[in-house]
């Protein structure tokens, strides 16, 4: 079995956090670093959209008169 009893870590070997900048230890939020591309797929989505209707009524119309 092993030894359950916890050594102490001397202080002079622990950092001292008081002594340092809080901010240095800022991340600014996820939002910054990754912004959302939402905004970008949903234009291409309907941009998409509105070229297929197109290329569908273009198609159709001349199939509409080749027929005639």
């Amino acid at each position: 079995m092993r030894s359950t009893e916890h050594r102490e870590i001397p202080d002079d070997m622990m950092p001292n956090m008081q002594d340092e900048d809080e901010d240095s230890y800022y991340l600014p939020p996820r939002k910054v670093i990754h912004p959302s591309e939402n905004s970008k797929w949903t234009k291409i989505f309907y941009q998409t959209l509105l070229w297929l209707f197109i290329l569908l009524v273009v198609g159709l119309t001349i199939w509409g008169t080749r027929l005639a």
